[in-house]
């Protein structure tokens, strides 16, 4: 029973969260994010000011989006348990997780690449910024089936002792309709649905943020009964 691998894979998230932070909010500075509203010449001065901090920052969010791989596979672990021989919402999961690593670490090498040469044409950077933050913000439908499979596994688990609590299952549901907003930025630049606002973009945020923190507690608690032979 690979019980340590699990622990060290659940801590994955944590770490995700601490380094992404540092690197992506500190040192980057793309909390608040800049407004889709600005002009070239206003976002290209943004990577010429503060370009060494950018460049450094995602490269931190870059290698904390890696750490996501892990923390995925522990809870398609966990689900496999409760799908035994026939685990479709696991597989669903791992696919959907998978692809959400790439949607976090592509986006912080778009930006890189607009910081990287900070002196050319403003609307070349325009251009990488836009990107990234649609790509960033808009991409919600992997994360939305991933906590979608969580919480179909969750409720199709008829155990006396589950493996996840009913109420996660519920819990993953709402995360993933939470998150449907931010596929709307690509019709606004500037209200609650643009990548700024807070319908579109801060709200699936601390979303996201407090499903991370949550799911670490369940699954600590749930690897540990496993341990116990829970």
């Amino acid at each position: 029973m690979n019980i340590r691998s699990q622990l060290l894979c659940a801590w994955c998230g944590v770490v995700f969260l601490v380094l992404f932070t540092i690197g992506w909010v500190l040192l980057a500075r793309f909390l608040p994010p800049p407004s889709p509203s600005l002009g070239a010449e206003e976002v290209a001065a943004i990577y010429q000011q503060n370009t060494g901090a950018i460049r450094f920052g995602l490269m931190l969010a870059m290698i904390a989006g890696g750490l996501t791989a892990p923390w995925v596979a522990v809870i398609a672990n966990q689900m496999r348990r409760i799908e035994g021989n026939s685990p479709v919402l696991t597989y669903t999961m791992l696919v959907a997780g998978a692809v959400g690593v790439v949607i976090l670490v592509l986006p912080t090498m778009t930006w890189t690449v607009a910081a990287f040469r900070p002196e050319r044409a403003p609307e070349l950077i325009l251009l990488l910024n836009d990107f990234g933050w649609l790509l960033f913000v808009m991409t919600f439908s992997p994360f939305f089936v991933q906590n979608m499979a969580i919480g179909l596994a969750i409720f199709s688990d008829f155990a006396s002792e589950p493996v996840f609590p009913r109420w996660l299952g519920y819990f993953n549901i709402w995360v993933a309709i939470l998150f449907v907003p931010g596929g709307l930025i690509t019709f606004f630049k500037t209200g609650p649905f643009a990548w700024d606002g807070i319908l579109a973009f801060w709200l699936p945020l601390v979303i996201f943020f407090a499903w991370f923190l949550v799911m670490f507690v369940v699954l600590l608690q749930t690897i540990r009964r496993q341990a116990n032979g829970i």
